[in-house]
């Protein structure tokens, strides 16, 4: 075994490299120092000067400044008239027409909330002169147009608000409830369904679809889609009353008493689940259990009110009921005796 020993016979390969290298280390020199040649001819060309660094044994003497002639006075030059001021720029203008669209909408939304429906057209309009491609102002007008149940004014903008801003739920949700109040639930149940398959998080449109649903005594989704509802809503009267009204029809009537229940629970004068309870107990023939419901629920309304919700068809298997008859007697005294016939005094 002998060691490794860093001397021994020259590689011809690794010499031969070596020269390689030296060959271009020679050629690289010379092209360099011939660039600088160049440079330097070119400078001179030029008069460029390249200054020595002054030596230290030489004190540096401050150059005199150079001498300035004194200007001669020139005659005044004639004063020049103002430039005109320039017109605001595009995008200024743009942002100035949406703050007034913005400040009217506020205006719009507040008066819709507290029921002020003639200001609130006012404002959005105005937003909408400010701002005409303006989709929430759109959306909001026709909610008004929705409140005031102008239904032809409201599908009209909300169309437009869509074609603004297509696929917004607000504006699919709201105008399905249109198309339902003028009498097309057919279309009204395509939008609402087209709604919730591209927002299906927008709960909205899960309550509307529920109503529509109910809307339709045939319908056998109804019952899902409102429970769908409650579980979104747990703290709302409003689904479990129309879940309850589903289930009835549907044949389930402990479940809708249930849900009847439920409402109570959270609202003890709630009218809806009162009056609903004893259509559920009048539609079993029970009069004695259906009246308390329903002179509970008629205690949360005025008399002449009330008496719309009699001729509810539920109530027919106990209207011909002796329960029934003195319950009618009851309201009598409290209905305001109806105004003489033209003529006839007391």
């Amino acid at each position: 075994m002998s060691a490794h020993s860093p001397s021994g016979p020259v590689d011809p390969q690794r010499a031969a490299a070596n020269r390689r290298i030296g060959v271009f280390i020679a050629v690289f020199a010379l092209l360099l120092a011939g660039s600088i040649a160049l440079v330097l001819r070119e400078e001179k060309r030029r008069g460029i000067l390249i200054q020595p660094t002054p030596s230290p044994e030489a004190p540096d003497v401050p150059a005199a400044p150079p001498a300035r002639a004194t200007p001669s006075p020139s005659p005044a030059a004639p004063a020049r008239p103002a430039a005109p001021a320039l017109p605001a720029s595009p995008a200024l203008q743009e942002s100035d027409r949406m703050e007034d669209a913005m400040a009217a909408f506020r205006l719009a939304g507040e008066h819709l909330n507290a029921g002020r429906f003639d200001q609130a057209e006012e404002q959005a309009l105005a937003a909408l002169r400010a701002y005409p491609r303006m989709a929430a102002a759109q959306r909001i007008l026709g909610l008004v147009y929705l409140q005031q149940g102008r239904m032809d004014r409201a599908i009209s903008v909300l169309e437009t608000s869509l074609r603004t801003e297509p696929f917004h739920p607000e504006a699919l949700t709201n105008l399905a409830f249109a198309y339902l109040q003028a009498g097309n639930p057919g279309l009204a149940l395509e939008l609402i369904e087209t709604c919730r398959r591209l927002h299906p998080d927008y709960k909205p449109a899960l309550l509307q679809h529920g109503l529509m649903l109910l809307a339709d005594p045939d319908s056998t989704e109804a019952v899902g889609v409102l429970r769908e509802a409650v579980d979104a809503f747990p703290g709302l009267p409003g689904p479990r009353n129309n879940l309850a009204v589903a289930l009835a029809r549907a044949g389930d009537r402990e479940g809708a008493r249930e849900q009847l229940t439920a409402i109570l629970d959270l609202d003890p004068g709630n009218f809806s689940a009162l009056f609903n309870l004893g259509a559920l107990h009048a539609a079993e023939t029970n009069a004695p259990a259906a009246i308390p419901w329903l002179r509970r629920a008629m205690q949360q309304t005025n008399p002449s009110e009330f008496r719309r919700y009699l001729n509810d068809p539920d109530l027919a298997p106990i209207r011909e009921s002796p329960e029934f008859e003195a319950f009618l007697l009851e309201l009598d005294p409290v209905l305001p005796a109806p105004p003489p016939p033209p003529g006839l005094g007391p």
